[in-house]
């Protein structure tokens, strides 16, 4: 669609732009009668034709959100945009207004063209309201039955006014706090708020450059951030270059700032060389040590100097489909100030997930999709990896499947093992040019899917998302 030579626009990622709902789909094999509530994604979708497609990335489509509602074995379906100014500005002229931010195309800058906030990265459900978050703004607010766009600010009551917020905040298991931060050219300010969307502890620490901060890391004492010399500067937007370089000019290691998160005070920890996460999958205290879990890639964006040249082959996306992300496992001393690391193993993946309730705390288990490898970046399968004894296991859904979400774990009702319960992923069909979630036992990991959910269309790869259990969501239904 609109350029076939561009992989964000094609195969798996190809829009769809119809809304709908759909109900009792065709399952094969049987749900859980305990598996009650809804799968939330969201993901990157262009409502209209991108101004330069061929320079078109995967993180610029416009947010639709989709839901997959299941109780008592049967499953129900529904997918909307998100309603933000800049799609609602589109739909009045019929066409795209505002260029890309990771290979923008135009120099000088149209009026009122600057880069929209999406709402594609992340949907969570909190304080009753379904939130859909981008990194431009605070989030929007949806109603987690029918997606309608409710907000297009939610913004914590008041107690949050900027910078803009972070898509990767973590949920605290013990009393459903939310735990995030906002940055902007490098100031990061990290908050807490209670279950009801109440601000609670502010922290505001100057990471030195503006370096990329798309994910980060709690403890139960902390709050950890990694400087890395991917430098995301709105000037580059403004010069028509992409928003983010990899600068080792600037800074040629990593350093960790780990900050208190009751008293505000930071730890700088140096790192043995220069990477960046891809995501981190936890972190958690071990004595005066925090043992951080996530991907790692050796780089993150262009160079100054490669972008002097066209890129290869006319290809604008091509530093992102040379990415390779390996697990690895950091190890930061507060005592001595230094890190010792490690690669957990070869598999190259992205997406790693957890059972949420280890947030913070030592965990055993994680999950994450696989990927192909340098100059391919398609997502092939799901791994598990128990860090206790090292194994990993893979999931591939017969073969004939493809292009797998990220894995959501769902705890079984009453469980005490860590990885009793579900995964749930949505998978591509090529054959069909359909989409499927799979329902997978995740201690019975490499084992045929339990349930495998038929959808009446593709749904585009989406970025993250979460689940909601029964309760909570017929909760927040009675609250919107």
């Amino acid at each position: 669609m609109w350029d076939p030579s561009n992989m964000f626009l094609n195969g798996p990622y190809a829009p769809w732009r119809e809304e709908g709902e759909a109900f009792d789909l065709e399952i094969d094999g049987r749900l859980p009668d305990e598996l009650s509530g809804a799968l939330f994604r969201v993901g990157a979708n262009p409502m209209y034709r991108p101004k330069d497609p061929s320079r078109y990335h995967w993180f610029e489509g416009d947010g639709m959100v989709h839901a997959l509602f299941l109780r008592d074995g049967r499953a129900s379906y529904r997918n909307r945009y998100v309603e933000t100014v800049g799609l609602q500005r589109e739909r009045q002229e019929g066409r795209s207004l505002h260029g890309g931010f990771m290979n923008p195309s135009e120099f000088p800058l149209p009026p009122d063209t600057f880069p929209k906030n999406l709402a594609n990265t992340h949907v969570t459900l909190f304080d009753n309201r379904l939130l859909v978050f981008c990194e431009a703004d605070v989030p929007h607010e949806l109603r987690p039955d029918t997606l309608e766009t409710v907000s297009q600010r939610y913004d914590f009551h008041g107690g949050f006014s900027g910078p803009p917020l972070t898509a990767h905040h973590k949920i605290d298991p013990a009393n459903g706090d939310i735990l995030t931060f906002g940055n902007r050219g490098g100031a990061v300010t990290w908050f807490r708020a209670d279950r009801h969307g109440q601000v609670l502890d502010l922290h505001t620490v100057d990471l030195g450059v503006p370096t990329f901060t798309h994910d980060y890391v709690v403890t139960t004492d902390y709050a950890i951030f990694l400087v890395n010399p991917a430098m995301v500067r709105f000037e580059h937007y403004l010069k028509g270059v992409p928003s983010t370089v990899w600068e080792p000019e600037t800074l040629d290691t990593c350093r960790w700032a780990v900050l208190h998160r009751r008293t505000g005070e930071v730890t700088w920890v140096e790192a043995p060389d220069a990477f960046t996460e891809t995501h981190f999958l936890n972190a958690y205290q071990d004595g005066s040590k925090i043992v951080v879990d996530g991907h790692r890639t050796p780089r993150f964006g262009p160079t100054w100097k490669e972008l002097e040249s066209p890129p290869p082959g006319g290809d604008w996306n091509w530093w992102f489909k040379n990415i390779v992300a390996t697990p690895w496992r950091w190890e930061l001393d507060l005592a001595t100030g230094k890190t010792t690391d490690s690669q957990v193993n070869d598999i190259l993946g992205e997406f790693p997930r957890i059972n949420d309730q280890r947030t913070g705390q030592r965990h055993r288990y994680g999950y994450y999709a696989t990927t192909r490898g340098t100059g391919d970046w398609f997502i092939d399968g799901l791994a598990k990896h128990d860090y206790l004894t090292g194994e990993t296991s893979m999931q591939t859904a017969d073969g004939v499947l493809t292009s797998p979400s990220e894995p959501e774990f769902v705890p079984r009702p009453g469980a005490t093992a860590e990885d009793d319960g579900w995964l749930l992923s949505t998978w591509w069909d090529p054959t069909t040019d359909r989409s499927e979630v799979i329902v997978q036992e995740a201690q019975d990991f490499t084992a045929a899917p339990i349930a495998r959910i038929k959808l009446n269309h593709r749904v585009p790869l989406t970025t993250h998302g979460s689940w909601s259990d029964a309760a909570d969501l017929d909760a927040a239904v009675r609250g919107s």
